[in-house]
């Protein structure tokens, strides 16, 4: 364990200097100047839209981290493609919320500060909120992005991480993004809000090694409730609490879930057997306050939210976030 603790903190420094290289242009109260208030009209905007309908926290959530992951927090899966090459158009974007939402937070600001907010701005001020009003930490985000005007299916396919990747797998795919295995863990706790369509993790309950067998790593009742949730691989209507613990409170939940062979996706799972995240996994499981897990979520929020930003010149203001590239 100690040779584990070590390794953590190496890549714990290694994740500071990192971030330090990626801010870029990046920097807090971007807008103070040019549209002073703005924060409130998104605040404002989503305190609304959570009271008719609170589930789309989770969604606006998912929607910034699957943004940033494909050519950086550009809101370029906002973009739309005639011909269906765009990344929203790619399978493991399709059960993604949040566009309308977005789109009517922009004509909100376009209304008091014409063509100077950006969309990804709007939505990494959205995914702030929705951990905010489902009783996660509050924190200043970074502004200055600018849009980009590429979206492409393919991108996203080679880019998301898989909802069945091991942790080696994951990481990989965390490091070409400038983040560490410690962002891998905590941001994976994002699933402790929100839901998933059985066909995410139903081959864990009705067909691991491809003979009708059960992940045996997953704890015997859990896996029973799943079954019977499910009812079978590809029941795409159902879904199911990522967390099993709280399934709308952004709290330790998620680590108590996967600590106790409840992690609903494999590449939640997975966060228990490799000797690093898992003990992370097992610190946060175990802890007495969220405070310290509320603190690396900040800090790994803001690490991903200055993936591949356009700043300066780069990219575009626009006046509609789901305009169509072809």
């Amino acid at each position: 364990m100690a040779c584990s603790s070590t390794r953590f903190l190496i890549l714990v420094a290694a994740a500071s200097l990192l971030a330090s290289f990626a801010r870029a242009d990046l920097q807090y109260d971007f807008y103070n100047t040019s549209c002073p208030g703005v924060e409130t009209v998104v605040r404002d905007a989503l305190n609304a839209t959570f009271a008719a309908d609170s589930t789309i926290r989770s969604g606006l959530l998912r929607f910034h981290f699957h943004d940033c992951f494909v050519r950086g927090c550009d809101a370029s899966i906002m973009l739309q493609s005639h011909n269906g090459t765009a990344e929203k158009d790619a399978n493991p974007n399709l059960t993604l919320r949040g566009y309308e939402v977005i789109e009517a937070i922009k004509a909100k600001v376009e209304a008091v500060c014409p063509l100077v907010v950006s969309c990804a701005d709007i939505m990494a001020m959205a995914a702030r909120d929705a951990v905010y009003f489902s009783e996660g930490p509050d924190y200043q985000v970074e502004t200055g992005r600018r849009d980009g005007n590429v979206s492409m299916m393919a991108e996203a396919l080679s880019d998301l991480p898989p909802a069945n990747g091991n942790v080696s797998v994951l990481t990989k795919f965390f490091a070409v993004k400038n983040l560490t295995i410690k962002d891998l863990v905590v941001l994976s706790a994002a699933h402790t809000i929100g839901v998933s369509h059985c066909p995410s993790f139903s081959h864990r309950v009705y067909n691991y090694t491809g003979v009708g067998d059960e992940d045996p790593s997953m704890e015997a009742e859990y896996g029973q409730s799943l079954n019977a949730s499910c009812g079978g691989l590809d029941n795409v209507a159902t879904v199911v609490p990522l967390d099993a613990v709280t399934t709308e409170k952004f709290d330790l939940g998620y680590y108590q879930s996967v600590h106790a062979g409840k992690g609903l996706l494999q590449s939640d799972d997975a966060l228990r057997h490799d000797s690093l995240t898992g003990a992370y996994v097992g610190v946060m499981s175990n802890a007495s306050s969220p405070d310290t897990f509320f603190a690396d979520f900040v800090v790994s929020m803001i690490n991903m939210g200055r993936i591949g930003a356009l700043t300066g010149t780069d990219g575009e203001i626009r006046k509609t976030c789901g305009i169509y590239v072809d």
